[in-house]
């Protein structure tokens, strides 16, 4: 008797994870870098001869593929959805919380449920061009995710789960429910691998998914303490074999990041949005009375719409005809006594606050011309009445010679103090036109 054979095991996947992202009009990039789930992260670069080229299309023949799209081309939203929210309306609720225009974004839903929405979001045109993209390689991809999905869930709200891609930390993170009833919001975070994290976010416990810190500056972003330097080199060649050493942790970053997806690939997500098809072969057929209470309840549904369309347009027209009334009462007696010296007063205060606003921006222009050539970056600005305090800050602790340059560069407009406390160079800034604000 003939065994039955076991079923057929589905093929590994080939992850695809481009190094950059796409320019608007330009579909060349640098390089990208390729696996298949469990194997070793491969790079591929223009300088790669054809044959490897070639062989990552081999492999694409017969193993389905993901893009793997940067965590920063791809936006996450976690909120209260009212009860009975069609597809065709998600754009609506993210009008609120987003300036891109919703209508052009391609949306994929993560979780659906009572009360509550979370959806990834991209423009569709830049979706519709990494696919075009691949397929030029002859990769044909089958789908497409991000690194964000493969983040496990912290287990509380005070924890995060965080990964260093090279380019950026991806944390992930909970907050309070969207609505009640609903579980945790789940908070996405793309941020970059050289800047400390949010305070917000710096406060809670990490776990390092891949098991690797940087030594350089730990998942909470640099401590900002002061670090010994015995070398005597000039501050050039000390700066050079940072960004050296920068780039190769950078890069070794990515390569665990990969590793570490390429044992727990995220989920592929469809590059159609097809989720809201019916499926095939059901055909519903409804009842003589089915089709009367539907007759029914859409001519109630008609008379109700009616009803409400004609006290509508009764009260808007009650409503048009008090605003006109009020308006014809405001300007139909004479104009105020005090009118042309309110004017007056008010034109005068505008002129003083252009002339204020001109000479902060002419020092602020100078000042930036004057450390044009150093590190030093404007940190805060704070204009009070004719006062402005403008504050510059070091990215790592600056020497006293580099204060003292700095110091010297900003001596035409005035007496810049240091604050070692909080490594600040601040600079008083005296406005000579007393100028304040236009009250309407």
């Amino acid at each position: 008797m003939r065994r039955p054979g076991r079923p057929a095991r589905a093929a590994a996947r080939l992850l695809v994870a481009p190094r950059e992202r796409l320019a608007p009009g330009d579909d060349t990039l640098a390089g990208i870098d390729w696996c298949l789930e469990g194997a070793t992260p491969q790079t591929l670069s223009a300088a790669s001869p054809p044959e490897a080229w070639q062989a990552l299309t081999r492999l694409a023949a017969s193993h389905p593929v993901t893009l793997l799209l940067p965590a920063d081309a791809v936006s996450h939203f976690h909120l209260a959805a009212p009860r009975g929210l069609k597809r065709r309306e998600w754009p609506l609720l993210l009008e609120t919380v987003t300036s891109d225009a919703v209508d052009q974004l391609h949306l994929h839903p993560l979780q659906r449920g009572r009360g509550h929405l979370e959806l990834i979001a991209l423009p569709r045109a830049e979706l519709a061009a990494w696919r075009a993209w691949a397929q030029r390689l002859g990769l044909a991809p089958a789908g497409w995710s991000c690194a964000f999905l493969a983040l496990p869930q912290p287990a509380a709200p005070d924890q995060i789960t965080t990964l260093d891609d090279g380019s950026h930390r991806l944390c992930l993170g909970l907050a309070a429910p969207a609505a009640p009833g609903a579980p945790e919001t789940r908070q996405w975070l793309a941020w970059p691998r050289d800047w400390p994290l949010p305070p917000s976010w710096r406060e809670r416990d990490c776990q390092v998914v891949d098991g690797a810190i940087d030594t350089d500056a730990d998942t909470h972003g640099d401590t900002g303490q002061p670090r010994p330097c015995d070398d005597h080199r000039g501050d050039g060649e000390r700066d050079d074999d940072r960004n050296a050493g920068g780039e190769a942790a950078a890069e070794q970053a990515r390569r665990r990041s990969l590793t570490w997806l390429a044992a727990s690939p995220p989920a592929a997500l469809p590059f159609a949005d097809d989720s809201g098809a019916r499926r095939p072969g059901i055909n519903w057929q409804p009842q003589r009375r089915t089709r009367w209470l539907a007759g029914a309840i859409a001519l109630l549904a008609l008379l109700d719409a009616s009803l409400w369309l004609a006290t509508t347009w009764r009260a808007e027209a009650a409503a048009g005809q008090q605003q006109a009334a009020a308006l014809a009462a405001r300007f139909a007696g004479p104009p105020p006594v005090d009118a042309q010296a309110a004017l007056a007063t008010r034109a005068d205060a505008i002129d003083a606050l252009a002339r204020r606003n001109r000479q902060l921006s002419e020092a602020l222009a100078t000042a930036t011309a004057q450390l044009a050539a150093t590190p030093w970056q404007l940190s805060r600005l704070a204009v009070t009445g004719t006062r402005a305090s403008l504050t510059w800050r070091y990215p790592e602790p600056p020497a006293p010679v580099v204060v003292n340059r700095a110091r010297q560069a900003l001596a035409t407009l005035g007496e810049a103090q240091w604050q070692p406390g909080p490594g600040e160079l601040s600079l008083a800034l005296p406005l000579t036109a007393n100028a304040l604000e236009p009250s309407p």
